[in-house]
Protein backbone atom coordinates (compact mmCIF):
# COMPACT_ATOMS: atom_id res chain seq x y z
CA UNK A 1 0.00 0.00 0.00
CA UNK A 2 1.12 3.61 -0.79
CA UNK A 3 1.34 6.41 1.32
CA UNK A 4 -1.14 8.16 -0.93
CA UNK A 5 -3.94 5.39 -1.70
CA UNK A 6 -7.21 3.96 -0.08
CA UNK A 7 -6.55 0.63 1.35
CA UNK A 8 -8.50 -2.03 3.68
CA UNK A 9 -6.87 -4.59 5.70
CA UNK A 10 -9.52 -7.27 6.08
CA UNK A 11 -8.98 -9.20 9.41
CA UNK A 12 -10.34 -12.69 10.01
CA UNK A 13 -10.14 -14.64 13.38
CA UNK A 14 -8.88 -17.99 13.31
CA UNK A 15 -10.47 -20.00 14.17
CA UNK A 16 -14.04 -18.11 14.22
CA UNK A 17 -14.70 -16.12 17.23
CA UNK A 18 -17.85 -14.15 17.53
CA UNK A 19 -16.80 -10.50 18.42
CA UNK A 20 -20.06 -9.38 18.70
CA UNK A 21 -20.54 -6.70 21.47
CA UNK A 22 -16.79 -6.02 21.64
CA UNK A 23 -14.30 -2.88 21.99
CA UNK A 24 -11.29 -3.13 19.24
CA UNK A 25 -8.81 -0.30 18.60
CA UNK A 26 -6.43 -0.72 15.77
CA UNK A 27 -2.91 1.29 16.19
CA UNK A 28 -0.61 1.54 13.49
CA UNK A 29 3.05 2.73 14.97
CA UNK A 30 6.80 2.47 13.71
CA UNK A 31 7.67 -0.70 15.72
CA UNK A 32 5.96 -2.84 18.13
CA UNK A 33 5.61 -1.63 21.86
CA UNK A 34 8.44 -2.15 23.80
CA UNK A 35 8.70 -3.64 27.61
CA UNK A 36 10.59 -0.44 28.92
CA UNK A 37 8.53 1.97 27.52
CA UNK A 38 5.21 2.20 25.24
CA UNK A 39 5.61 3.77 21.46
CA UNK A 40 2.42 6.35 20.74
CA UNK A 41 0.39 5.29 17.51
CA UNK A 42 0.49 6.87 14.32
CA UNK A 43 -2.27 5.80 13.26
CA UNK A 44 -5.45 4.67 16.09
CA UNK A 45 -9.01 3.82 14.96
CA UNK A 46 -11.73 2.04 16.94
CA UNK A 47 -15.05 0.62 16.95
CA UNK A 48 -15.87 2.35 20.17
CA UNK A 49 -15.88 5.30 18.58
CA UNK A 50 -19.33 6.24 18.73
CA UNK A 51 -19.89 6.63 15.06
CA UNK A 52 -21.55 3.51 13.38
CA UNK A 53 -21.12 2.13 9.82
CA UNK A 54 -17.16 2.27 9.53
CA UNK A 55 -17.27 5.61 10.06
CA UNK A 56 -14.72 5.22 13.25
CA UNK A 57 -12.34 3.01 10.45
CA UNK A 58 -13.11 -0.27 11.79
CA UNK A 59 -16.14 -1.58 9.81
CA UNK A 60 -17.62 -5.41 11.31
CA UNK A 61 -18.18 -7.34 8.02
CA UNK A 62 -19.71 -10.62 10.12
CA UNK A 63 -19.48 -10.51 13.89
CA UNK A 64 -20.40 -14.43 14.49
CA UNK A 65 -17.03 -15.41 12.99
CA UNK A 66 -15.21 -12.15 13.88
CA UNK A 67 -14.64 -10.45 10.52
CA UNK A 68 -14.13 -7.15 10.35
CA UNK A 69 -12.39 -3.89 7.85
CA UNK A 70 -9.99 -1.64 9.04
CA UNK A 71 -10.20 1.12 6.35
CA UNK A 72 -6.38 2.90 5.62
CA UNK A 73 -7.26 6.57 4.22
CA UNK A 74 -4.80 8.24 2.16
CA UNK A 75 -5.27 11.16 4.74
CA UNK A 76 -4.11 8.76 7.30
CA UNK A 77 -1.01 8.09 5.61
CA UNK A 78 -0.01 11.56 3.90
CA UNK A 79 2.48 13.47 5.89
CA UNK A 80 6.09 12.02 7.63
CA UNK A 81 5.70 8.79 6.81
CA UNK A 82 9.10 6.84 5.44
CA UNK A 83 8.71 3.64 3.22
CA UNK A 84 9.30 0.91 5.37
CA UNK A 85 8.07 -1.99 7.62
CA UNK A 86 5.05 -0.39 10.37
CA UNK A 87 3.60 -2.58 12.97
CA UNK A 88 0.08 -3.10 13.40
CA UNK A 89 -1.97 -4.19 16.32
CA UNK A 90 -5.74 -4.68 17.07
CA UNK A 91 -6.46 -4.65 20.95
CA UNK A 92 -9.55 -5.87 22.48
CA UNK A 93 -10.54 -3.05 24.81
CA UNK A 94 -13.47 -4.41 27.01
CA UNK A 95 -13.40 -4.23 30.83
CA UNK A 96 -11.58 -7.43 32.27
CA UNK A 97 -10.80 -9.03 28.84
CA UNK A 98 -8.14 -6.96 27.60
CA UNK A 99 -5.81 -8.82 24.76
CA UNK A 100 -4.19 -8.19 21.88
CA UNK A 101 -6.20 -10.37 18.80
CA UNK A 102 -3.75 -9.54 15.85
CA UNK A 103 -0.66 -8.36 15.05
CA UNK A 104 1.64 -7.95 12.14
CA UNK A 105 3.25 -5.43 9.97
CA UNK A 106 2.41 -3.06 6.76
CA UNK A 107 4.86 -2.30 4.48
CA UNK A 108 4.54 1.31 3.85
CA UNK A 109 5.71 2.81 -0.03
Amino acid sequence: MGRFEDGTLAVAMAPPTSIAAWSLQFTMRRRFQLISGSVSGLITKSTASGYGGGVSGITITNSGEGRFNIALFRTDLSGDWDNGAYAFTVERLDSGRQSTIVQGYRHMT
